[in-house]
């Protein structure tokens, strides 16, 4: 689901799920950008926004992944499941002091891509999809503007429970919501 956004000038805050308050002084550099202190920002559904845009990429190259954002059942032998996991760390200096970007209209989801190939490519399939998302930006994922996609890696994750083969890939995107009317 979108996540909606007030910027509430009286108050000086930014109102939301996230609860996060704004600095007073943001106000005066808001206006000079031509962004209305009481607009509401619409973000992306970046999970789905990411499972269109690599299955079309995907069937670009001939690749027959599935990709989804939760595991179906009966399991697809070949897949890649997305999903937005903002609890990681950051690897930039806003994630790791807990800023929000100056600018509003932007939103910084961090996502993970489980890849997994029961026929043991998952470290391929894996390297396919790092290098469609690094390719990326600056560029439209879909209808959404992706301004920059930045890796923050790959790792050898093998299933637990199954022990089937999985890379997981790491990595955060600057994409812009849509101001509401």
């Amino acid at each position: 689901m979108a996540k909606v956004y007030t910027v509430d000038a009286t108050l000086s805050r930014l109102v939301g799920q996230s609860g996060f308050f704004m600095p007073k002084c943001w106000s005066q550099q808001y206006s000079v950008q031509g962004l209305d202190m009481n607009e509401k920002i619409l973000f992306p559904d970046i999970e789905q926004t990411l499972v269109e845009y690599l299955a079309v990429q995907l069937a670009a190259v001939s690749d027959t992944a599935t990709v989804v954002t939760m595991v179906p059942d009966p399991r697809p032998t070949r897949m890649v499941r997305v999903t937005r996991d903002d609890r990681r760390a950051r690897v930039d200096v806003d994630g790791q002091e807990k800023r929000r970007s100056a600018q509003l209209i932007i939103d910084r989801p961090r996502v993970v891509l489980e890849c997994t190939d029961d026929a043991g490519a998952a470290a391929t399939l894996a390297a396919l999809v790092r290098s469609i998302l690094s390719a990326a930006a600056p560029g439209y994922l879909g209808t959404v503007w992706c301004d920059q996609v930045e890796d923050a890696g790959m790792e050898n994750d093998t299933d637990p429970v199954t022990a089937a083969p999985r890379y997981t890939i790491v990595t955060d995107l600057i994409v812009r919501g849509t101001v509401l009317a």
